[in-house]
């Protein structure tokens, strides 16, 4: 009996140590962890940040740049100038359907292995694209040569989370939310007047110079998903090998089918994801179909050389980083006040879409005068900063909508909806190029933009009708949302559980 009573405690015992160990091994040490990356210096927290906003700006660079050779791929390869536009059209495809298969991967692998990984095999078929002999070779390393670059466009926003506490999200993120647009704006600056002198091949091998340089910044770059720093610290420190053995196994095929169709379930059945994605994804799409009305109206209308055209989107550049910097600003003057008032944590998502509520008017403005000026042959400056606003009012859109989607939904949710948001407004701006050019030239440059300012000026109604409803939206979710305050510094949770 002593014996059997001795074996019992000893089994307690183990028992106990493993429950200490597994405790410490899924958690941090405390709040001043050192490996927590909230506790990392800000040297180190900046270097990390900057990785995924510098190869954001390569992949949405290399969307963009080449349209400035599409005219010479059409004269190569014997094939329309749509046709031609094809390669930009499946480099966004490629990069939507990506953004469902790379966040999940991210979060069972972690962030690091991802963008060290697909990074390269994105300059890859960069490098098939610049080296192909025929459209349907370039077509496919296009279109592949996306899906690897989502990576670095889907998973960024995860490494933000990693790094940056909540109360932080609304400063550091516009940093990372502007690269998707300025990269494209940039790609037919610099495209235009390459494109005067070579080849459609040497736009290819700027974006490879351009993947060989942000790859090599980031090789030394560190781990941010808690999951994968705590297994690699556990194996080091040899505690209870079961629970650290990282998973090297593939997801079931329940898992794929939950990760795989719940961005779409939730951009159906939640209104919150759906309204916002469709105004976003609008937004994002007439942002692309400029990398076809530009050439053809600065171009035609007003007889710019290609480098010329490329110039003009610098306005989109500029109002880009106004977009930004105004959103940090709003942010900056009305969030602090809101945790005081509500609690760190606790601050009701609808007041991330002041940003979104001040910008919703720039877009339809910007595409109403862009289109008349260009139609009446008024002076180029004219339409060239009337895009301007649209860029400053698509960023606030933009910025506001992901925060507001993130913070409605959080961690377990937000990823999710935030790959149904990419995968919609990456079809809609591979697709509305392809019939851009068409469309001004059947309705004329001012029908043709004023039709894109009134569907505009009908979507300027969701982040007010968000903001107004939105709590009593969310409390018909069919997914865990944010705490709902209630008085004070207190708050209670949304138990509803998780309806894959």
């Amino acid at each position: 009996m002593e014996n059997e009573s001795s074996g019992r405690n000893t089994d307690n015992e183990d028992h106990g140590i493993v429950d200490q160990d597994r405790s410490q091994i899924d958690d941090w040490d405390g709040l001043d962890d050192p490996d927590c990356p909230y506790n990392w210096p800000m040297w180190k927290r900046i270097y990390v940040t900057s990785i995924p906003a510098f190869l954001c700006i390569n992949v949405s660079f290399a969307s963009s740049i080449y349209t400035s050779g599409a005219d010479d791929i059409s004269e190569q390869f014997n094939v329309s100038h749509t046709a031609a536009l094809l390669g930009l059209s499946l480099f966004l495809w490629g990069l939507g359907l990506g953004a469902i298969v790379a966040a999940p991967v991210s979060e069972y692998y972690g962030r690091r292995i991802v963008y060290l990984t697909t990074v390269p095999v994105f300059g890859l078929f960069i490098l098939g694209s610049g080296l192909a002999q025929n459209f349907a070779t370039l077509a496919t390393c296009r279109f592949f040569g996306g899906f690897f670059g989502s990576a670095v466009v889907s998973v960024g926003g995860g490494s933000n989370a990693d790094l940056w506490p909540p109360t932080m999200a609304g400063f550091v993120y516009p940093f990372y939310f502007v690269s998707p647009f300025l990269g494209p704006a940039f790609g037919p600056v610099i495209g235009g007047f390459v494109s005067e002198n070579k080849d459609f091949r040497w736009l290819e091998w700027v974006i490879l110079f351009m993947v060989a340089f942000n790859y090599l910044y980031s090789l030394p770059q560190y781990e941010t998903y808690k999951k994968t720093i705590l297994q690699k610290r556990a194996k080091k420190q040899g505690r209870v090998e079961t629970i650290t053995k990282p998973k090297v196994a593939l997801p079931s095929s329940a898992v794929i089918q939950r990760i795989v169709l719940k961005p779409f379930k939730m951009l159906f059945v939640e209104s919150i994801v759906l309204f916002m994605t469709i105004y976003m994804a609008f937004n994002f799409a007439v942002f692309y179909s400029f990398f076809a009305a530009f050439p053809y109206i600065f171009g035609g209308q007003y007889g710019f050389t290609p480098g010329q055209e490329g110039l003009t989107f610098i306005s989109i550049a500029l109002g880009c980083v106004i977009g930004f910097l105004t959103v940090v600003y709003i942010d900056r003057r009305t969030y602090p006040a809101l945790e005081a008032k509500y609690g760190v944590g606790a601050v009701p998502p609808e007041y991330r879409l002041y940003g979104a509520m001040v910008g919703c008017a720039l877009n339809p403005i910007s595409l109403f005068w862009f289109g008349w000026t260009a139609d009446a042959g008024v002076y180029w400056a004219s339409p060239v900063v009337a895009a301007v606003p649209f860029a400053v009012g698509n960023i606030m859109v933009y910025s506001s909508g992901a925060l507001y989607i993130m913070n409605s939904y959080g961690s377990l949710h937000g990823a999710s909806a935030l790959s149904a948001n990419s995968l919609l407004r990456y079809a809609g701006g591979g697709a509305f190029p392809l019939f851009t050019v068409q469309m001004f030239r059947a309705l004329g440059i001012g029908w043709a933009s004023s039709l894109l300012g009134f569907v505009s000026v009908a979507l300027v109604p969701v982040p007010w009708v968000l903001y107004k409803y939105g709590e009593r939206i969310r409390a018909h979710s069919q997914y865990i949302t944010i705490k709902a305050p209630v008085s004070g510094n207190s708050s209670v949770e949304d138990t509803r559980g998780e309806q894959a």
